[in-house]
């Protein structure tokens, strides 16, 4: 396993559009982690990209603790409880007494995709301690910051 996750995404991405070129297409990196880290299923890319620019931004509150200030606004609460309940975020969080003030797990994480590549080698199962898990994520703000949108 790598721990240099800018380049484990960027290696990622650009195997994805090899790939969505050959089907007549480049997808939005907002659409890669869509499908390829959130595990939406759309066959869509504009909605691959719209769920996934909702659900970095929940990751964004959850990893970076400013959860109670996000849901502050309506339409943030409601979108945070949504995606809270989908499948991404519902094995990996705690919250004790209250969903609004949710924390990523601290047995670490684990993930399950095809979409992920090091180098040209496809790795489908990644284990993340808790500290791991905060640096992906990180990594992973940046990466679809590098885009210009949702930010």
């Amino acid at each position: 396993m790598t721990n240099d996750y800018p380049k484990l995404l960027e290696d990622s991405y650009a195997m994805y559009t090899d790939l969505c070129e050959v089907r007549g297409g480049e997808p939005s990196k907002f659409a890669f982690l869509g499908d390829h880290l959130f595990d939406f299923t759309t066959y869509d890319d504009e909605v691959s990209a719209l769920f996934a620019n909702v659900a970095l931004q929940v990751c964004k509150v959850i990893t970076r603790k400013t959860t109670f200030k996000f849901i502050e606004d309506e339409s943030n609460y409601q979108q945070y409880l949504l995606m809270c309940n989908t499948t991404f975020f519902a094995g990996r969080l705690d919250w004790g007494g209250s969903i609004r003030g949710a924390w990523w797990n601290q047995d670490g994480q684990e993930l399950d995709t095809c979409g992920f590549f090091v180098g040209r080698q496809q790795v489908c199962s990644w284990t993340f301690t808790e500290e791991q898990w905060k640096d992906f994520m990180e990594a992973v703000f940046a990466f679809a910051a590098s885009q210009g949108e949702g930010q």
